[in-house]
């Protein structure tokens, strides 16, 4: 700034004031009034409030405190340099044109230096609720609870480093997390960091994430054997049995190359044509194109189908803002089922919507079919252009073909 302007930012604040003192026009039924911050400026005044209220014997005007009592004024003090400093910088900006109304709120909002990771973690997880995002809300809550058990979020950003990152590693790795549980963790902080420099918050050099890779361990897919999927496709259970219709959910997720079960809820009438079930998967956009079976018909026709082919999800569902939400709580009682359906059977691996996908490649890789014809039928992308290119001009009965082989396999008995 130059000279000149700091010396006319001196005078405005001469002229301008942040006095602490009493609100005498409100006095309360206990004969005490509110403590307020007064800002004055060009003859006008604006309060704010501190949220205490206090005898007019207890105060000390002149001085800017309360009688005996060294907590209260401790912290006023703290209170008073917050804002003083954002007092004397709105001043030293607008250089004469100040807005009362503007120069408190101001004052009250935190500058972005001054944000917490904790305050702005929170602000995350509620503009994720507002927008309906629980599930994702749910893991930045999860996550946030774990690791600020072994660090200090209430600093800002700009104090958390690299050093403290590393430090942070070691403490869950002594308290025994496993690496991959630290990667979901941490890697959600990063998350939060990087929408931080985004806002501004904090400057991308101060990144800890730059220098620091989060580090992955290979985990084993979850699959049951040929022999436990045909000992599950051919149960006897009862149709009036609670799981029963969910039993048939975990035949179709097979059945359909291991369909994904978001994409198997939000099958309707519209995706069979001619023979095929056509549809596209949410996540990726990739059209997939599953010839109908009669065993997969049967399977079909013992659900309750209206606006979807299952009708366990509705259409005012998918289309809510709670969708995930929605499709959260309907797949978490899928899986209940499927793991009472498990134990029954005596599997050691837990049953989930997941363990059927997985267990499709598995089946098929036993039967010797390659992976590259595997990864097509799953809808995974190829390890390199070369098979990608080739593996275009898969004809659908190559594929069509495995995957009748395999619901043979696992429907006949053993």
């Amino acid at each position: 700034m130059h000279i000149l302007d700091l010396l006319d930012a001196i005078i405005l604040m001469r002229m301008a004031t942040l006095l602490l003192d009493l609100d005498r026009r409100r006095k309360k039924v206990d004969n005490t009034y509110p403590l307020v911050f007064k800002i004055t400026c060009n003859r006008k005044q604006v309060m704010i409030n501190t949220g205490i209220s206090i005898n007019v014997n207890d105060f000390d005007s002149e001085n800017g405190i309360i009688r005996d009592s060294p907590l209260l004024n401790e912290e006023l003090l703290k209170l008073d340099r917050t804002y003083r400093n954002r007092f004397m910088h709105y001043v030293i900006q607008n250089h004469g044109n100040e807005d009362l109304q503007e120069l408190k709120q101001y004052i009250l909002n935190k500058a972005p230096e001054e944000v917490t990771i904790a305050e702005f973690w929170d602000k995350t997880i509620q503009e994720l609720m507002s927008m309906g995002r629980l599930g994702g809300a749910k893991i930045y809550i999860q996550s946030k609870s774990t690791l600020e058990k072994h660090t200090n979020f209430n600093v800002p950003f700009h104090k958390f480093c690299y050093r403290d990152l590393l430090q942070l590693e070691q403490k869950l790795h002594l308290s025994g997390m496993s690496v991959n549980g630290m990667g979901v963790y941490l890697r959600c902080f990063r998350t939060i960091c990087n929408n931080a420099i985004k806002q501004d918050l904090v400057s991308f050099e101060w990144y800890p994430f730059r220098k620091y890779l989060i580090k992955k361990e290979k985990t084993s897919p979850r699959v049951i054997s040929t022999n436990e999927l045909r000992s599950y496709f051919n149960m006897d259970i009862d149709p009036s049995h609670p799981s029963y219709i969910f039993w048939n959910v975990g035949k179709l997720i097979f059945m359909l190359r291991g369909i994904n079960i978001t994409d198997l809820l939000l099958l309707d009438k519209s995706n069979i044509r001619n023979g095929r079930i056509i549809y596209k998967r949410a996540k990726t956009g990739k059209f997939y194109s599953i010839k109908l079976t009669e065993d997969i018909e049967s399977v079909l026709s013992l659900f309750h189908a209206n606006e979807t082919l299952l009708g366990l999800v509705t259409k005012e569902q998918i289309k809510s803002l709670r969708r995930k939400e929605h499709f959260y709580q309907r797949i978490k009682v899928i899986n209940k089922h499927l793991h009472k359906l498990g134990s029954i059977l005596g599997y050691e691996e837990k049953l989930t919507t997941y363990v059927f996908r997985y267990s499709y490649a598995n089946v098929a890789k036993q039967l010797g079919y390659s992976k590259d014809l595997i990864a097509e039928a799953l809808g995974h992308e190829y390890g390199n252009s070369v098979t990608g290119i080739y593996l275009e001009q898969f004809d659908l009965k190559v594929v069509d073909s495995m995957n009748h082989a395999l619901i043979d396999t696992v429907s006949k008995p053993e």
